[in-house]
């Protein structure tokens, strides 16, 4: 089945459109109008999704590096029963 290097992208990645949509200014509508080929894609919208891939990315890995800072806080105590408690 033919689909586009995004959607690939996307499905490997575990991406929604939803999470997609924060990184670019384009409407979930519109991010699967781009996948399904349904509209025409112009040069400015590829920028959009060069840039939303990039800001994707980074904010990944920042939220990974808390993780790995929360989980070596609490990698001793991983199966504590907390009641309501948020990880400092």
């Amino acid at each position: 089945m033919k689909q586009k290097r995004m959607r690939q992208l996307r499905d490997k990645y575990g991406i929604s459109l939803r999470e997609l949509e924060r990184y670019s200014s384009l409407t979930p509508q519109r991010l699967s109008q781009i996948e399904l080929d349904t509209r025409p894609v112009v040069p400015r919208t590829k920028q959009h999704m060069e840039t939303a891939f990039k800001r994707l990315i980074k904010a990944r890995r920042q939220n990974l590096a808390d993780l790995e800072a929360d989980f070596q806080k609490h990698r001793r105590n991983l199966l504590d029963i907390v009641d309501g408690e948020e990880l400092l």
